[in-house]
C-alpha cells in the first residue's frame, strides 16, 4: 500500500544507460529514512542533522510522477521532475520526542550528479500551524 513497485527484468545499472534524453513516466519514490537539521541546544553552537521516527503512515510514498532524464557521455545525469504526485504531508519525530511536520516534496526538482549518486537541494515547508500539537489552540504562534 505505501510502496514503491519493484521491475523484476531489466538493469539496476544505470551506467547500462546510453548517452541521451530519456523522459521517464510514472515513477515513484520511496524513502528510506527522513533527517532533520536540529538546532543546537547551546548560544552559538552547531546545528547538525539527526535521524528521525516517521510518524506517518501509509501516505508518505511520493507517485505517478514524470521527468526528463539526460545521462552524457562522461557519466554525469540530470533527473528534471515535471509532473505527478510530488508532495506528501509527513511528520517525523526527533530523539528528544519533539514532532515535525513538513512537506515531503521534489516539486520541480533538478538533480544533478554522477550516475554513481546524483540530488539537488530545495527548501521544504511546514505545511502545519503552531496548534498542530495543540489542537485546542493553547499557547502563541
Amino acid at each position: 500500500a505505501n510502496t514503491c513497485a519493484v521491475l523484476e527484468s531489466g538493469s539496476t545499472n544505470l551506467k547500462d544507460l546510453k548517452a541521451g534524453t530519456y523522459k521517464v513516466d510514472k515513477f515513484c519514490m520511496e524513502p528510506t529514512s527522513f533527517t532533520v537539521k536540529d538546532e543546537s541546544q547551546f548560544k552559538g553552537g552547531e546545528t547538525e542533522f539527526v535521524k528521525t521516527k516517521l510518524m506517518t503512515r501509509l501516505t508518505y510514498t511520493l507517485d505517478q510522477m514524470s521527468g526528463i532524464l539526460k545521462v552524457d557521455g562522461s557519466g554525469n545525469v540530470e533527473l528534471q521532475e515535471t509532473d505527478g504526485i510530488d508532495y506528501a504531508a509527513t511528520t517525523v519525530q526527533l530523539p528528544g520526542g519533539e514532532r515535525v511536520p513538513f512537506l515531503f516534496t521534489v516539486k520541480n526538482l533538478n538533480a544533478k550528479g554522477t550516475l554513481d549518486a546524483f540530488g539537488g537541494e530545495f527548501v521544504v515547508p511546514s505545511y502545519r500551524g503552531a496548534t498542530f500539537l495543540d489542537p485546542k489552540g493553547r499557547g502563541g504562534s
